[in-house]
């Protein structure tokens, strides 16, 4: 008997984890697959909710050439192409997937995905070494910073945790 909802008991009694995955187009974040995808050969049951978020395009080099409603369409098509390669490995090991797309500020999606969908954790990569941070956005420690009850798990590229937040 496996019974769907979070925190319900599956065939061997055990509680499934619902572990809450972010992705993009970028191979570091299948790291997280990886984590589930070993959490499951230690026997742990779980469930995966992939997570990709289109983050508002407000670039007016795009902008003059687009409709909001063209960037949109082809945000979301490609967020439903990256999550379908995305759950493949987990459905091919037999583990349930679900697969959502939202639109806003990633960091908030990723915190609001994980509490509304009673999430045990959310599995992201390791952070880039800090001196990146001066070239791009930080969202593994943004999320880090601003998470209050689902915690963060920071894995490597072969899915181990690793580091403390305290480290992080």
């Amino acid at each position: 008997m496996t019974d769907n909802a979070a925190g319900a008991p599956t065939a061997g009694g055990m509680k499934a984890m619902r572990l809450l995955i972010p992705i993009d187009a970028t191979e570091r974040s299948r790291w997280g697959i990886e984590h589930a995808l070993r959490q499951q050969r230690d026997g742990r049951p779980l469930e995966a909710c992939l997570l990709f978020v289109a983050e508002p395009v407000t670039s007016l080099e795009v902008l003059r050439f687009r409709t909001h409603d063209e960037i949109a369409r082809f945000q979301a098509e490609s967020g439903r192409l990256i999550l379908q390669d995305a759950s493949r490995p987990l459905r091919e090991a037999g583990i349930e997937c679900q697969e959502i797309y939202r639109e806003g500020d990633i960091v908030f999606q990723i915190l609001d995905t994980a509490e509304q969908l009673g999430c045990d954790a959310i599995v992201l990569p390791l952070p880039h070494a800090r001196i990146a941070r001066l070239l791009a956005r930080d969202v593994v420690r943004e999320v880090l910073r601003q998470t209050k009850g689902v915690p963060v798990v920071a894995v490597d590229a072969e899915g181990a945790p690793s580091l403390s937040k305290a480290a992080l």
